[in-house]
């Protein structure tokens, strides 16, 4: 039970989503405009695919079978990487990335004192259970 992670729907005010998108333009320009992403982010990056990476890593598996050479991998899931997202350290990427002061403001104001709601529903009854500071 404590792996298991029931998928959740996010309900927000139109505000709310035109705040995100406006914040996800403003960061992925900044990103973008001063060459901050890695070229291995390729998740949630314009005009490139989560597929890749896969292409990477058989192509340069590929060129090592080629050569008679070993290869080997170590792989990570990060399934859970969202539950220990801490937001202090975000904001402290925010200022080492150089994002204006308004947008850190905003976004710390954005991410204090969330609330969530996760409901349960049962054929006999609905719980509600309510989360607040939610990080």
């Amino acid at each position: 039970m404590i792996n298991y992670r029931p998928a959740s729907i996010s309900l927000l005010t139109v505000l709310h989503k035109v705040f995100e998108k406006a914040m996800h333009s403003r960061f992925s320009r900044h990103l973008h405009t001063n060459n901050i992403l890695v070229t291995e982010q390729y998740g949630f990056r314009k005009g490139i695919s989560t597929e890749n990476p896969a292409f990477r890593l058989t192509g340069s598996i590929f060129k090592s079978i080629n050569k008679k050479m070993h290869s080997g991998g170590i792989f990570c899931d990060l399934a859970k990487a969202f539950d220990c997202f801490s937001h202090e350290m975000f904001l402290a990427k925010l200022h080492f990335y150089r994002i204006q002061e308004h947008m850190k403001i905003s976004m710390r104001s954005y991410l204090t004192n969330r609330s969530k709601r996760v409901e349960e529903k049962s054929p006999n009854a609905t719980k509600h259970f309510f989360l607040t500071g939610v990080h």
